[in-house]
């Protein structure tokens, strides 16, 4: 990987953005007001229709920090994230979405605690907000703030839809030194859970991973974020990814009870978004079929229930 279009720098922050107008300069500011150390933020437009990526080339003519490019078709964010990858000169990538925040201090506090506990990858809590929604810590009933996360405790903690909050949604800085030695990238297939994906595969690289106590990442809920559904083809992609995987997993002498765990609770997922679909088209028997073949699945049918009582009793 080499330095493009000019000297190193601190960070870079990679922003995929797909019709993201609305929140996009905002996110942008956020990676440029860092203090204390050096910046840069690519845009990578996934050919938005919104005139966002317009609005990106304006923001790139406008601050040198800022630099745009496009994917040659829609990729999803894991194959923007690829490009930017390629044309990084900070020493840290940095994960940002293009409708999150960060607050001016986090790159700099993220370093700075890499540095004292020998990290290359290196996390804090997320601030969860948005329209109706006070600022809530997304780590706060979990004990991995202030702590290494090993493969182990990821493989833990990530069963999808588990009691845990999934650390799979924390947005890391990963050193370039890491992404060198491994040349590992993101895997273009998937178009959901691609950061997951993405720090399992380091992990097993033998990254040293760090989860900093302090909430320094503003993630934004709204009804377009596109990790808040899951849809039939997002959910084919991650069963067939977590068969490549348990492959990789069990080639590695890596098949823990945490991870078979884990792809149980993938398997599950799938199950029940399939027979979700089935349902939603008329078809009760192949819904079933899903079910039967996954029968863990039936539970996560009781998770819209649960979720509109809540909505209820909190009066909204």
């Amino acid at each position: 990987m080499e330095i493009r279009g000019g000297s190193r720098m601190d960070v870079t922050f990679a922003v995929a953005n797909y019709n993201s107008g609305q929140f996009l300069e905002e996110c942008v500011n956020s990676a440029l007001s860092q203090r204390g150390l050096s910046c840069e933020v690519i845009i990578v437009d996934d050919g938005s229709s919104d005139g966002s990526d317009a609005q990106a080339e304006r923001m790139a003519a406008s601050d040198e920090r800022v630099r745009f490019f496009r994917t040659p078709s829609n990729l999803g964010p894991g194959g923007a994230r690829n490009i930017a990858f390629e044309h990084m000169r900070g020493d840290w990538y940095a994960v940002l979405d293009s409708d999150d925040l960060v607050v001016p201090e986090r790159s700099a506090r993220l370093i700075a605690a890499a540095e004292v506990h020998k990290a290359d990858m290196v996390a804090d809590d997320l601030t969860v907000f948005g329209e109706g929604i006070e600022g809530t810590q997304f780590l706060a009933q979990s004990m991995l703030p202030g702590t290494i996360l090993t493969l182990d405790a990821y493989f833990r903690d990530s069963a999808m839809y588990g009691p845990a909050p999934n650390p799979g949604f924390l947005k890391p800085m990963i050193s370039r030194s890491l992404i060198e030695r491994t040349a590992i990238r993101y895997d273009e297939s998937l178009r959901v859970a691609e950061d997951d994906d993405l720090i399992i595969r380091l992990l097993m690289a033998g990254a040293r991973y760090y989860v900093a106590p302090q909430a320094g990442y503003l993630y934004r809920k709204h009804e377009q974020s596109i990790s808040h559904r899951l849809s039939p083809g997002h959910a084919a992609a991650m069963g067939a990814r977590a068969a490549r995987l348990e492959e990789e997993v069990r080639a590695a002498g890596l098949n823990s009870a945490a991870f078979r765990n884990r792809q149980k609770a993938m398997r599950q997922a799938v199950a029940f978004t399939q027979a979700v679909e089935a349902l939603k088209h008329g078809k009760p028997m192949a819904a079933l079929r899903e079910v039967m073949r996954e029968p863990g699945s039936a539970r996560h049918f009781a998770m819209p229930i649960k979720a509109r009582v809540s909505r209820m009793v909190g009066g909204s």
